[in-house]
């Protein structure tokens, strides 16, 4: 079930919920935010840490479950894959900052 939950890791990219209709970040914002360790809670209910390296990499852990991919800027969005999670996609998304707080399609996530 986490397995698949995860797969909506497509997660902090596959475009923005109505609900954070402010101004989506700029590429260079979202650069800024790297390297770093994220909190991650996908549909409101999963929770996991995303650490995203200066380098490209992206690590996925959650419940003892571990997956390793790439993340990139493209435009103005954030994409990543995490071979397992996304199913081998990359997934792209704008992303809106809100309190401390990130948010792409059916993901929210914060820097630790």
């Amino acid at each position: 079930m986490l397995k698949r939950c995860l797969c909506g890791l497509g997660l902090l990219v596959a475009g923005l919920s109505p609900a954070y209709a402010e101004e989506a970040m700029t590429a260079r914002q979202i650069l800024k935010l790297t390297p770093g360790t994220f909190q991650a809670v996908v549909k409101g209910k999963y929770q996991l840490t995303v650490t995203l390296g200066r380098d490209g990499t992206a690590v996925g852990t959650a419940q003892g479950l571990v997956d390793k991919g790439r993340w990139t800027v493209r435009g103005d969005q954030l994409c990543i894959v995490l071979p397992a999670w996304t199913r081998g996609r990359v997934e792209c998304s704008a992303v809106v900052a809100e309190n401390g707080w990130y948010h792409g399609r059916s993901v929210s996530f914060r820097k630790l």
